[in-house]
């Protein structure tokens, strides 16, 4: 049957997808930890205290709401994809489960396949979930850990930079 053949091959190419968007996830998350274990807070406070001295008063204020926002979007690169393949892989990966239990079921309406035949076709779509998760999973645990980091980062330079207004340096 033509039609088992077909949907045999998508539930392939789901898993294919998966192991790209894998691959896609990982190269994310180890760029996402070399950019924050390289990041220095105390340099990137000392670029926000000589540019609060080099704009004159009247801009102060816009200056850096546009410093915080570009530095905003630099320590969230990433994470708006990481978000969304923690949030979708495990739907591919049951579509392509899904999928996979079609083939099996058809072989067995076909009656041309045996029971190993059959446990393969199952064994292959339950394989697929499980590479949704596997991607779903770190992807997941890097986009809270990053977006946290993130924020603290802004937090603490916004903190400091009230502090260093206050005194007035």
């Amino acid at each position: 049957m033509l039609w088992i053949v077909i949907i045999e091959w998508l539930a392939r190419l789901i898993l294919l997808l998966l192991i790209l968007l894998s691959i896609w996830s990982f190269a994310i998350i180890l760029e996402r930890r070399k950019f924050l274990i390289t990041f220095d807070v105390n340099e990137e406070f000392n670029k926000i205290k000589s540019l609060s001295k080099e704009l004159k008063t009247s801009h102060i204020e816009q200056g850096l709401t546009r410093y915080f926002f570009n530095l905003q979007l630099r320590l969230q690169k990433g994470l708006a994809i990481l978000g969304t393949l923690g949030s979708t892989t495990p739907f591919i990966g049951l579509l392509g489960t899904v999928l996979g239990i079609i083939v099996a079921f058809g072989e067995l309406s076909a009656g041309s396949g045996d029971t190993n035949a059959v446990m393969f076709a199952l064994a292959e779509a339950l394989i697929l979930t499980a590479v949704g998760l596997f991607v779903a999973i770190p992807a997941v645990i890097a986009f809270n850990t990053f977006s946290k980091k993130a924020k603290t980062i802004i937090g603490d330079l916004q903190s400091r930079l009230d502090e260093f207004i206050v005194k007035g340096e």
